[in-house]
């Protein structure tokens, strides 16, 4: 999470004055967004498609830990949806991380196409399908949640309705006014993903200490076998 905001921010403080292009701006637009200050540009795009990447990389850390927990508290078929759509998004993300560092190497000198077919492949991978796939993940681990009761139940009613969030920003790949749902569906995950790993990180207190007490008890009391 915090790389990936990171990243939001960086890209916005570096980047070159001027409008911001995206897959459904016009050409010219894109012509002026590559054109504007191409080292600045430059930077802007390595920077967040380095930080990009890391965050990826630490998803693809977290999930064997969202695998373990749902296959302790549910199914291990469950468990396996979550290791597949949880690493698939990791993998997009680093799709779309690669698609910015190459626009960043081009820059300016690149064909309005070349641009324009990169700026979609970020999106493409990095926006909905990333979402959205982790979208899955998120509904299982929030289903597991509800039916075992290791959560709190605004976790798992809360995740279920982001989950769905993530899930229908797909629909921004044919409708623009559904992008809306991506910085729902990420940040809310985001969030979601922080307060129970924090609530989870909470209950784990080690509880050796009245174990330890209770032994030395036992061999406080114990009777001697001594003649």
């Amino acid at each position: 999470m915090l790389f990936f905001v990171a990243s939001i921010v960086i890209s916005s403080v570096t980047a070159p004055n001027g409008p911001f292009a995206t897959p459904y701006s016009s050409d010219a637009v894109v012509r002026q967004y590559l054109r504007t200050d191409p080292a600045a540009l430059h930077r802007s795009l390595q920077l967040s498609s380095l930080l990009q990447m890391l965050s990826a990389l630490a998803l693809l850390a977290f999930i064997p830990w969202l695998t373990d927990f749902v296959a302790r508290h549910g199914t291990s078929v469950r468990a396996g949806v979550v290791r597949a759509m949880g690493t698939t998004s990791a993998v997009l993300l680093v799709l779309s991380a690669s698609g910015g560092w190459l626009l960043s190497m081009l820059g300016s000198s690149a064909e309005l196409s070349v641009a324009r077919a990169l700026m979609d492949l970020a999106f493409i991978t990095g926006a909905a399908p990333a979402i959205g796939t982790l979208g899955l993940a998120l509904w299982v681990v929030s289903r597991t949640a509800l039916t075992s009761r290791t959560l709190p139940v605004w976790a798992g009613w809360s995740g279920l309705v982001l989950a769905a969030a993530s899930v229908l920003s797909l629909l921004s790949l044919v409708a623009e006014p559904a992008t809306v749902l991506i910085p729902f569906g990420r940040y809310g995950g985001f969030a979601w993903f922080t307060g129970v790993s924090l609530t989870l990180w909470r209950r784990a207190t080690p509880a050796a200490l009245p174990a330890t007490d209770a032994h030395v008890g036992r061999s406080t009391h114990q009777p001697s076998t001594t003649a």
